[in-house]
């Protein structure tokens, strides 16, 4: 549109026109902002909907860890109850653990006597039959009697 000197305005629209043109360019900025304000609130929902899911897998892990810690102090609880238990058992019998000791030293101080007195019959079954054929090679090639009974006391 163009004013002249004369006072008027020469333009090639009608002011009907122009009236519409102008209502139309309102609504296509009102359309925007609706379009803009709508993707806004879109993309707010999205974000709160993911931090809800968020908090709620928080939770989720919040309770897992505690179901799991809970499980453990039980776990250490029953452990600790089994150990009470075992030690107090100890202690009603210390009797027969003594009793048992002793009664294995007897045995060993017995196989001991066994062996030394040259009852070694049971003594045989632990070394295999290979090892006493060499042992039996060995000593036949052997020369001097002292270095013989020396091996055959050692083995």
């Amino acid at each position: 549109m163009v004013d002249l000197r004369s006072g008027k305005n020469t333009s090639p629209y009608t002011p009907e026109q122009q009236e519409q043109m102008a209502a139309l360019v309102r609504e296509n900025k009102k359309r925007k902002e609706l379009l803009k304000q709508t993707k806004l609130k879109t993309i707010a929902e999205e974000q709160a909907a993911k931090m809800k899911k968020l908090e709620e897998e928080m939770k989720k892990v919040q309770q897992e860890e505690e179901e799991r810690r809970k499980a453990a102090e039980e776990e250490a609880a029953a452990e600790e109850a089994k150990e009470r238990m075992h030690i107090e058992s100890r202690k009603g019998s210390s009797g027969t653990k003594k009793d048992e000791d002793t009664e294995m030293e007897k045995k060993i101080s017995g196989w001991i006597t066994n062996l030394s007195l040259g009852e070694d019959k049971e003594a045989k079954f632990y070394v295999p039959q290979d090892e006493r054929d060499a042992l039996a090679q060995e000593l036949a090639a052997m020369d001097d009697p002292l270095e013989r009974q020396e091996r055959e006391e050692e083995k």
